[in-house]
């Protein structure tokens, strides 16, 4: 029979999650765009693209969709467009992002014609500034619901190919999100440029943050590259760019037993660690304040080998940050660094500090337990241990211990900043006239 606390140990490793996006069967590329849209059903594609009356009807349709919708709600408008075969999204996609990318001379032409103002229901405003930028953020925050509200139809054709996540090791498909991309051409498209328009910036931000959160970055990745070529010296977006990369030099993507024909687009725990690396210190070149960027670059440059550095940069972290969940990571990585170059009671000292900050935690108590171990102190090292079969049992070690959740701690206010976005979206001007 199993001693109690061997029990206990094989209960907390069985609970911890690991999520994984990766390519099933070679079918999509896992950060990739996603693949070839399936055809719509009882009319073949290249026909629907050259008939000018369905163009105008979908456009219409789609309009009256986005005119309805309320931002953040499952309304009827979001799941009648999430129903759509998504080649009808993009036909109407692209005849309003091939319009909004024209000159606004050619634009207000367009525009002042009865078919194309009745279809959009553009403002007398619009027409004569060649202005469809209200056209566009609306239709991207159509998109953008259908895709965080889970409203795209299970209807789709292949819809579950070329994506999953592992859980304890096990492959489970999910499905491929149309709609993101069809929400980012539409941000893409505002004139005259989304580097100067504070919504786009924020869709950008909020939508990254809700995609990272969820793990899911076969979708951040292509988010953060277009956001990347708008915006190449934000200091948000450099930041959200360095955490995808530490993120998959973790073990639970490098370690991870893919299937059979499949692979992982990222690189080796070194190159993602030095990807995040460059990203960090370009984010705090931009921004020096920026203390959240210091302590994961502190981190990274520890598991790179060069502690020296990785102290300095968590101390300079610890100087300005006060959010407790922040100054317990700090805290723990200081002891871990501390230890690795045999600096023992500084390395004691920080486990400790982060075992106050969270008292319930085991990683501090690991911690301890190990560098009374690394020095031969096996009563001491025992003792560690003991503590953790001391510490209140939660629903799963993550309930009491934030180490579990690092990977997720740089969005934590996902929800914030998407209810920040609707706010935006919703103020949009609507002059009728």
């Amino acid at each position: 029979m199993k001693h109690p606390s061997v029990r206990r140990l094989q209960n907390l490793a069985a609970g911890t999650i690991l999520f994984c996006a990766v390519t099933i069967g070679g079918a999509i590329s896992l950060h990739g765009s996603p693949g070839p849209l399936p055809p719509s059903p009882g009319r073949q594609e290249d026909d629907r693209r050259n008939d000018t009356n369905y163009i105008l009807q979908k456009v219409m349709e789609w309009r009256e969709a986005a005119e309805q919708h309320a931002a953040g709600k499952p309304d009827t408008a979001a799941a009648t467009i999430g129903q759509w075969n998504p080649a009808d999204c993009e036909i109407v996609i692209d005849f309003v992002t091939d319009l909004a990318g024209k000159s606004k001379k050619s634009i207000s032409r367009t525009l002042s014609k009865a078919p194309i103002r009745r279809r959009l229901g553009v403002t007398t405003q619009e027409i004569q500034q060649g202005d469809l930028n209200r056209i566009l953020k609306e239709g991207a925050l159509l998109h953008t619901d259908i895709a965080l509200l889970d409203l795209e139809t299970d209807a789709y054709p292949d819809r579950n190919d070329g994506v999953g996540i592992f859980v304890d090791g096990r492959v489970i498909p999910i499905p491929r999100k149309f709609h993101w991309p069809f929400a980012r051409r539409l941000i893409d498209a505002i004139a005259p440029s989304p580097s100067q328009d504070e919504t786009a910036r924020q869709w950008y931000i909020a939508t990254t943050a809700y995609m990272l959160s969820r793990g899911h970055l076969a979708d951040a990745k292509p988010n953060l590259e277009s956001a990347k070529e708008i915006y190449p010296s934000d200091d948000r977006i450099l930041f959200y760019t360095g955490v995808l990369h530490e993120t998959q030099a973790a073990p639970s993507h490098q370690n991870a037993q893919l299937p059979p024909g499949s692979s992982g687009s990222y690189g080796s725990k070194k190159s993602e660690l030095k990807k995040a690396r460059k990203l960090f210190l370009k984010a705090i070149e931009v921004n020096p304040d920026f203390a959240e960027a210091r302590l994961r670059l502190g981190r990274v440059y520890g598991l790179l080998g060069d502690h020296r550095k990785a102290i300095a940069e968590l101390q300079k972290a610890s100087e300005f940050i006060k959010d407790p969940q922040l100054k317990y990571y700090i805290a723990l990585y200081q002891g871990r660094e501390f230890a690795m170059i045999s600096r023992f009671r500084e390395a004691r000292n920080h486990y400790e500090r982060a075992a106050m900050l969270y008292p319930n935690a085991q990683s501090p108590l690991f911690g301890l337990s190990q560098l009374a171990r690394i020095r031969n102190d096996s009563e001491g090292a025992l003792l560690g241990i003991e503590r953790i079969f001391e510490l209140p049992v939660g629903k799963s070690p993550n309930d009491n211990d934030p180490w579990w959740k690092y990977n997720l701690s740089p969005v934590r206010n996902a929800e914030i900043l998407v209810a920040e976005m609707h706010e935006m979206l919703a103020k949009m001007p609507d002059d009728r006239q």
